[in-house]
């Protein structure tokens, strides 16, 4: 009934668009999309990946965002300057610097990760 999820392992994206965004590419100007983005460029600009279950964001290495997120999913391996939001799961995997404040459901930090700022999950309880 419940599926144990390991860190750095998502869902599987069956059926799902995905846009790529390559190394070379910079894009400035808001990003948004309903399923799965991989960034491996430059945005200057908000990122909203929102809309359906497996709409996930991937900040690959080496990718650099300068703009808020906003994702059903954020994984981050590269640098962002600017809050994430999340209703789901964010991942800051080793090389991620974060510069900014998380908001999350469900949270994994991997060894070496970075983050200037503050963590606030989305899945506060009344005591």
């Amino acid at each position: 009934m419940f599926k144990k999820m390991k860190f750095g392992q998502s869902e599987p994206m069956a059926d799902t668009e995905k846009t790529i965004i390559g190394q070379s590419a910079v894009v400035v100007g808001n990003i948004v999309s309903q399923d799965v983005v991989q960034l491996k460029g430059h945005v200057v600009g908000n990122i909203d990946v929102n809309g359906s279950p497996n709409a996930q964001l991937s900040v690959l290495s080496h990718a650099h965002v300068e703009g808020d997120i906003n994702a059903q999913q954020a994984v981050v391996n590269g640098v962002v300057n600017g809050n994430i939001a999340s209703a789901g799961r964010v991942e800051l995997h080793s090389e991620a610097d974060v510069k900014g404040n998380i908001s999350y459901t469900t949270m994994a930090i991997e060894h070496g990760a970075k983050l200037y700022g503050m963590m606030s999950s989305n899945d506060v309880k009344p005591h």
